[in-house]
């Protein structure tokens, strides 16, 4: 019963979102082409009538006395037929039938049985009646003087229901955005009163009472949902008010070169960047007030551009160090901190504070914080969405905000995470066929443990997310385990369970019942603690894949963190298939980056042959001062030099040999002149690889493996 519920109210809201007035236009064209033809039908039989009008006058003529004797019935058959034509508006085959039913009934009512042979002509004078008949109601008109329908009154009905249809969508959608749990019965009841009574009125003669009661059935509704929406929302939401109307009109008449001065507030100036308070188990209307108490703060809007700056130029953090003659912003882009020229403090007059404090203080009143607290932790989120403030689609972005009070003042620090992964394959990541095949294989193995590793900020998070989508699972029954406090996007396919950590829950508290379900592949995002570790090896060895991961610089490291954990080593190592580590490095500019011819010791410290390498890149080289003004600064990496970040990959897959060693030497050093001995590519290989073909430099290499 509930999934008929379901579909039914599926169906309601397909309708009310579909672009009825398209289909509504298809079928009066189809219409209109049916009245041409009826049109031109009548026009060819009032031509051939005219014909048979003469045969029938002189039929009729030696029959005046069988026509006398039936001339009542002939007075009332073509008043039915007439009064039928001009009720009606249909095709000629309808018109014949009409006619017959006319005949045989004003001859059952004139006692004119069914047999007509008691005269030699019954038949014939019979159907020259019926001609009689059909050539009076064509001469006479059909359709009747102007085809008994105005083209204005119906111009004036379809105009109105192209204005409820697209009320109904805009409603629907209004609905949808506010997360209305009342959307499909305000659907049906909206679609259902303008069927209902729209179709009833159309039957009231009287065109000026019948129109203003289908106007009113399709604006009541709308105005009074607007009201009430208008009550819950922030100003700037608002619809049908008079600043609405006027901003409205003005981005019309814009279209034809007229300019209309529409006065903005502050929020609708400065960048395409909209905020939304947000915040764990607080209630709708205390974070509409903050959000309100925000935007009337002076500094609000100098805060919107430094934030759409960050995310414009791809920083994935940015830092305020507001100083007592200073304040410093930092951006971290591509996991690099680059500092931007330092913005003195000065007030200006009649203001108690400079336009940095009332940023601050703007960016504090978002979070819930104390703008009068300089100097204790604080810490909050609000919500940016990026775009025009009436565009459809928005990128969002969650945003953790912490501020701390330091020996010069107070540091502010901005970290974004985008709602949504950008990276769908793991080709997206940058990594090579040979190794995503690799990754794939061991995705896909069925049973055993694979760990995924990364350092902070370097795409861990993104790369589980891409294995969760390249994974096979639509043939396999696979089940994420996750934090409901960092939710991930929800894949297709596959089951997501969550337990909530700030009420003390760990994944042990939801993995037994995942187990009872017998899940072929189960992803525990977090499993440092030893009862889900050994709950998940000892299950692992039984015939199921479980995929984790974990923090850590390199695959040594994942290795020993969890032996850390006091799980005995031979049932840690025993159903461990591989270690995935990951680390971030930058790629150089292709716009801007320049080749150069490396000295015989650098290729000779890369282990790299001569004669094979004959160039490698660089970062663009600063030219003199004219000529440097002159080139300017490049586009695409704004100066930096690098541009986006690819991937670099460390794969340990784990055999008997290894797992001896490690349980005999657990020592990080020891394990790594193993592995090299043993055939593994460390970072260094897939490094090199990428200086070589010209992704990154040796000096970004360095860097990331320092």
């Amino acid at each position: 019963m509930s999934s008929l519920k379901k579909y039914i109210a599926t169906i309601i809201n397909c309708f009310i979102s579909v672009k009825l007035p398209v289909i509504i236009a298809i079928l009066a064209a189809i219409w209109f082409l049916f009245a041409i033809n009826d049109i031109d039908n009548a026009n060819k039989l009032n031509d051939g009538a005219k014909q048979i009008t003469n045969d029938v006058n002189i039929v009729t003529k030696n029959h005046d006395s069988q026509n006398l004797s039936n001339n009542n019935s002939r007075q009332t058959q073509p008043e039915i037929i007439h009064v039928a034509a001009r009720k009606r508006s249909t095709s000629l085959p309808v018109i014949k039938i009409v006619v017959r039913l006319a005949r045989y009934l004003s001859g059952r009512n004139s006692g004119e049985g069914d047999n007509a042979g008691q005269a030699p002509t019954s038949e014939i004078k019979k159907e020259l009646e019926e001609q009689h008949c059909l050539e009076d109601a064509i001469s006479k008109g059909w359709r009747g003087a102007g085809w008994y329908m105005s083209p204005i009154k119906l111009a004036l009905y379809i105009f109105l229901f192209f204005v409820w249809t697209f009320c109904a969508s805009w409603m629907n959608g209004d609905m949808e955005r506010q997360n209305d749990p009342k959307r499909t019965l305000k659907n049906t009841g909206y679609a259902a009163l303008y069927v209902i009574v729209g179709t009833g009125v159309l039957f009231i003669p009287i065109f000026w009472v019948a129109f203003p009661i289908t106007f009113l059935i399709c604006f009541i509704p709308i105005s009074v949902y607007v009201v009430k929406r208008n009550a819950k929302v922030p100003p700037h939401e608002q619809v049908l008010t008079p600043e609405h109307i006027k901003f409205v009109f003005a981005q019309w008449l814009q279209l034809i070169g007229v300019k209309i001065k529409v006065k903005k507030r502050i929020y609708e100036t400065g960048p395409k960047i909209e905020f939304e308070a947000s915040g764990k188990d607080i209630d709708k209307k205390t974070l509409t007030g903050r959000l309100v108490i925000a935007r009337n703060a002076a500094g609000y809007n100098d805060f919107r551009q430094h934030v759409y700056d960050a995310i414009v130029n791809n920083a994935t953090s940015m830092m305020f160090d507001f100083a007592a003659d200073k304040t410093v912003i930092k951006h971290l882009i591509d996991g690099v901190w680059l500092e931007l020229p330092p913005f003195p403090r000065t007030q200006e007059k009649n203001k108690t504070k400079d336009r940095f404090d009332e940023m601050l203080e703007a960016a504090k009143l978002l979070v819930g914080a104390a703008p009068e607290n300089r100097r204790s932790k604080q810490e909050g989120s609000f919500i940016a969405l990026v775009g025009s403030i009436y565009a459809k689609t928005k990128t969002k972005y969650d945003i953790k905000f912490t501020s701390q009070g330091t020996q010069t003042g107070e540091a502010v620090l901005l970290q974004f995470t985008a709602k949504k992964v950008p990276f769908k394959t793991i080709a997206d990541l940058g990594i090579k066929p040979q190794t995503e095949q690799r990754i794939i294989e061991h995705l896909n193995n069925k049973q055993g443990l694979l760990i995924v590793a990364a350092p902070p900020a370097n795409g861990l998070r993104s790369s589980i997310d891409v294995f969760s989508h390249v994974c096979d699972r639509f043939t396999r029954d696979v089940v994420n385990i996750e934090d409901a406090i960092a939710q991930s996007e929800e894949i297709e396919n596959i089951t997501m369970v969550r337990y909530d950590s700030s009420k003390g829950e760990t994944p042990l508290d939801v993995l037994p019942n995942v187990l009872f379900k017998e899940p072929n592949a189960v992803y525990v995002r977090d499993m440092t603690a030893l009862p889900t570790l050994e709950l998940c090896c000892k299950d692992a060895a039984n015939g199921r894949l479980f995929v984790t991961m974990i923090r850590a610089k390199d695959s040594i490291e994942a290795i020993l963190k969890l032996l850390a954990t006091k799980i005995t080593p031979q049932t840690f190592l025993q159903p461990l298939n591989a270690v995935i580590s990951q680390r971030l490095i930058r790629k150089l500019c292709p716009d801007c980056k320049e080749p150069y011819k490396p000295t015989p010791q650098l290729l000779q410290k890369l282990g790299l042959n001569p004669t094979q390498v004959q160039q490698l890149f660089t970062t663009r080289k600063p030219l003199p001062e004219p000529e440097e003004r002159k080139r300017g600064i490049c586009q695409t990496c704004n100066g930096v030099g690098y541009h986006g970040r690819t991937a670099l990959l460390e794969i340990i897959e784990l055999n008997d040999t290894i797992r001896g060693f490690i349980i005999s030497n657990p020592n990080h050093d020891a394990i790594k002149q193993f592995l090299q001995k043993s055939g593994q590519r460390s970072f260094i290989h897939e490094g090199i690889e990428l200086v070589v073909q010209g992704t990154t430099t040796v000096e970004e290499l360095s860097r990331v493996l320092k």
